[in-house]
């Protein structure tokens, strides 16, 4: 539905994952959703830094999700790990995530050549902001939200107003270069964006 690539590996972002691991720490048994998992790394990943999470990963392309499976099975199985077709939130419900990862996902690759003046010819600002507000949707209050290596700055999309920033990369990562993006589609020349975890506003009573 974005980034047209499957390319994933092993532990990609270390810090960000250890950041969450440890905000949640204090939440028994969390449960978390990699959306756009591809062949599965990130959520094999995510076992081993939270081993009494529940997991599930999604991704649009079903010869994706069939090697998610495959692997799962050689393994032994897995009864709090998950692996489904999906190529939005849409048919999750609301508030049942503890911590939502979209990693190298909200970002089209021919955008990184040149880079492109614009973006909407392959991936419209409106359509990720869409994507991203059903995100808040279906976290918890307090939950966590992980984007990295996007197209798009979060501070930019209206939801952002129920976040606040909990983690931000230092100099020298966990980002690769990438070209940004404002809601009027126009690059952003020289923007550096480096916010990547948001926690969703609490409930107040």
């Amino acid at each position: 539905m974005f980034q047209i690539s499957g390319d994933t590996s092993e532990d990609r972002f270390p810090s960000i994952f250890c950041f969450v691991r440890d905000a949640l720490e204090q939440r028994t048994s969390p449960r978390l959703l990699s959306f756009g998992c591809s062949t599965g790394d990130e959520v094999f990943t995510l076992r081993r830094y939270m081993k009494l999470a529940a997991i599930d990963g999604i991704d649009v392309n079903p010869y994706r999700i069939r090697a998610c499976r495959n692997r799962l099975r050689a393994q032994g199985g897995d009864a709090r790990m998950s692996f489904s077709v999906a190529g939005s939130t849409n048919h999750l419900p609301d508030t049942s995530y503890d911590a939502i990862f979209c990693m190298g996902v909200l970002r089209h690759g021919e955008l990184q050549e040149g880079p492109a003046p614009r973006c909407d010819h392959l991936i419209p600002f409106s359509s990720v902001a869409r994507a991203v507000e059903d995100f808040a949707r279906c976290l918890k209050p307090g939950g966590l939200l992980a984007l990295a290596h996007s197209n798009f700055r979060f501070a930019d999309m209206a939801i952002a107003a129920s976040f606040d920033v909990a983690m931000r990369a230092g100099p020298d990562g966990p980002l690769p270069a990438t070209p940004h993006y404002g809601p009027d589609n126009r690059l952003l020349p020289d923007a550096v964006y480096r916010d990547v975890v948001f926690r969703k506003h609490a409930i107040r009573s």
